[in-house]
């Protein structure tokens, strides 16, 4: 019995090493951000890019892991919020390093690949700035009291399609804070939230 089941071990990581895919990708989208919490007043979106690197390690025809890094510029624009017929805009820009967990939904007789995927993700902060504009001017203050973290989690779905032995594919995600990015001592809830679209494209590796 015992070399039933260690036969059986053997045979499916044998399987499950020589089922496994690698891509090295690149990725480019947009983010549609804002802030929230309950010591924020609702805020207009900020568009902003976001791009960068991805890893994927796919382990049988449903499963895969996914770590990324990639510069995401976040934030959030506001009108009047300081004079009429002016704008405010909060600049928050981070190295964003997810982990996803993606399921490959198998489609008969196509060789599409739409996947569902979720997962943490840390932000490390590069940029932290307010502008200002009135008038057909402006100006920009850098702002204190921003924590150096910030972190999410991670919702959305793709569609991957082959070009040769590549893939090219969209997704759509949303990145839920869960952390304030306020680091002064009132602690105010003030939080990222994040809706991005990107177009990528991983070269196999196996």
């Amino acid at each position: 019995m015992k070399k039933y089941f260690a036969l059986t071990f053997i045979l499916l990581t044998f399987t499950s090493y020589s089922f496994a895919q690698m891509q090295l990708g690149i990725k480019a989208g947009i983010n549609f951000s804002t802030i929230n919490g309950d010591d924020v007043d609702e805020l207009d979106s900020k568009i902003g890019f976001a791009g960068g690197l991805f890893f994927m390690y796919q382990f049988n025809s449903l499963f895969a892991i996914q770590p990324e890094v990639y510069y995401s510029m976040k934030g959030a624009t506001a009108d009047d919020l300081v004079i009429e017929n002016s704008t405010s805009t909060l600049c928050l820009d981070y190295i964003e390093v997810p982990i996803l967990f993606k399921v490959i939904i198998p489609v008969e007789g196509s060789s599409v690949k739409p996947s569902i995927f979720v997962g943490p993700s840390v932000g490390f902060n590069t940029t932290a700035k307010a502008m200002f504009e009135y008038d057909g001017e402006s100006s920009e203050d850098d702002i204190e009291d921003v924590s150096p973290t910030d972190l999410g989690l991670v919702f959305g779905a793709g569609l991957g399609f082959p070009v040769g032995m590549n893939e090219l594919g969209f997704d759509l995600r949303y990145i839920l804070g869960l952390s304030s990015i306020d680091d002064s001592e009132d602690e105010f809830d003030v939080k990222n939230s994040v809706i991005n679209i990107n177009a990528y494209f991983g070269f196999n590796l196996h």
